[in-house]
């Protein structure tokens, strides 16, 4: 049986002792994104620009429409999902100090005739802004808000026509939606879009 020499015992106490702290930040990162193995309590769809949440917004009306949260503003996680269930993005770290990552959704017709704007940031609130006031509805479901936007009105189906994501280092993602026809030809892409607060 071979011997251990003193020195060679202490180096290897040191070098697990040296080892220590990585094992346990990495538990302490793990640990910080449990929030992900639990369902999103905003999340926004994708054929008519619907947005569910577990609490309801407070709304301000001006030259646009805004819809605040105090609780929870800033955005820790964003998943983007297509019809099919694939990821197309996810930022893990969509939060560094007071501010978020943000997401800007371009909307169209089914016409092509109109398209708007509706953004999504966190920070001092947490935020939605429209370019339209979203109908306000009651559901029997977890996210039991639902508000839904109205695109031009005439009973026109909108879709979602691009993504653009900016995270908190200002990196860029834009997804573009597959293209589509028109009236009975107009597609919707069916994005789904997971917040966790």
């Amino acid at each position: 049986m071979k011997k251990t020499s003193r020195r060679n015992f202490a180096k290897s106490i040191m070098a697990a002792a040296a080892a220590a702290p990585v094992v346990l930040s990495t538990k302490t990162a793990a640990s910080a994104q449990t929030h992900q193995n639990t369902p999103p309590p905003i999340q926004i769809l994708d054929g008519s620009l619907m947005v569910e949440s577990m609490e309801e917004f407070t709304e301000t009306t001006g030259s646009r429409f805004k819809y605040t949260l105090t609780n929870d503003p800033l955005i820790e996680h964003i998943r983007v999902i297509s019809d099919n269930g694939d990821k197309i993005y996810e930022d893990l770290e969509a939060s560094a100090g007071t501010i978020s990552s943000a997401i800007e959704l371009v909307w169209v017709n089914e016409d092509k005739n109109a398209t708007g704007t509706v953004k999504i940031s966190g920070g001092s609130v947490f935020q939605i802004d429209s370019d339209k006031k979203l109908g306000k509805s009651s559901q029997k479901k977890k996210r039991k808000f639902k508000y839904e936007h109205p695109g031009n009105g005439n009973n026109k189906r909108i879709r979602i026509e691009s993504i653009e994501i900016t995270d908190v280092r200002g990196r860029k993602t834009k997804i573009t939606a597959f293209p589509t026809g028109n009236g009975d030809d107009f597609l919707p892409e069916e994005f789904r879009i997971l917040i966790w607060r």
